[in-house]
């Protein structure tokens, strides 16, 4: 998504939740973003991913998931 500005508000706070739960999921693991590539993100987009500049997908989320050993249901907690 290259824009979040459509979205209210109630949206946003999800979003930034699931963001900081990716992250926290991330870290952890031990990982760095850059060491996320080798699960088949990109640097650059897995950045924008964490600062919630970027939306993802539910097969985004699953695969995330999988690489970092969680349920998916964690990024909503």
């Amino acid at each position: 998504m290259k824009s979040n500005a459509h979205i209210d508000a109630k949206t946003w706070n999800l979003v930034k939740k699931i963001s900081s739960n990716i992250k926290a999921a991330r870290k952890k693991r031990g990982l760095t973003q850059a060491e996320m590539a080798a699960h088949g993100f990109g640097a650059r987009w897995y950045q924008r991913l964490e600062s919630g500049k970027h939306i993802p997908t539910i097969p985004t989320l699953d695969k995330l998931a999988h690489a970092l050993k969680v349920d998916i249901v964690d990024f909503f907690k």
